[in-house]
């Protein structure tokens, strides 16, 4: 939950510091551009991609046998990782190289979710696990829409708070599994 801590309160931040608001047309990667909020998002962005690293690593060992799990877990935080090294904008930017490992975290929280039910035993915890990630299913496909719609700060919130939810279940389950 730490990550998800860093996450919403560094990018709340450069949203409060830029003015950048929940349903215009740009990203919340210009927060990457924005002088004001440079450090704040990338900052955020590798500190909490080291913990959650550490987070699948340890659910990887604790609770789930899916090596499939950690794969995708781990692309989809590279694809954190080059959001926040390259900038969308500006000087010595890469839109197309920003966009694409953008869709790749973006894409990677469905399917790592999905690992992660597909390697728990039959049972109650495993449907409530699918059940998360048909709601990141759907969270993605809401995050499309809004962003071909313009809305793109929501666009990708909406599957960032579906990844955020999953995570405070699993952390919650770790917590005090069943007996």
């Amino acid at each position: 939950m730490a990550a998800v801590a860093v996450l919403w309160s560094t990018i709340g931040a450069g949203m409060l510091r830029t003015g950048l608001g929940f349903t215009g047309d740009r990203p919340l990667s210009y927060l990457g551009t924005e002088p004001r909020a440079t450090t704040l998002f990338r900052g955020g962005l590798l500190v909490a991609t080291v913990l959650l690293v550490a987070f699948a690593w340890s659910v990887r060992g604790r609770l789930s046998s899916s090596a499939a799990f950690l794969a995708a877990f781990l692309v989809g935080q590279a694809g954190q990782v080059v959001v926040a090294l390259v900038a969308i904008d500006g000087p010595g930017a890469d839109h197309a190289v920003h966009s694409t490992a953008g869709i790749v975290l973006g894409l990677s929280l469905p399917v790592l979710i999905g690992c992660f039910a597909a390697g728990l035993p039959p049972g109650r915890w495993r449907a409530q696990a699918y059940g998360l990630f048909w709601l990141e299913v759907a969270a993605v496909v809401v995050g499309i829409a809004l962003s071909r719609s313009g809305v793109a700060p929501l666009a990708e919130i909406v599957p960032a708070a579906g990844f955020h939810l999953w995570i405070g279940v699993v952390t919650a389950r770790w917590a005090s599994p069943p007996p």
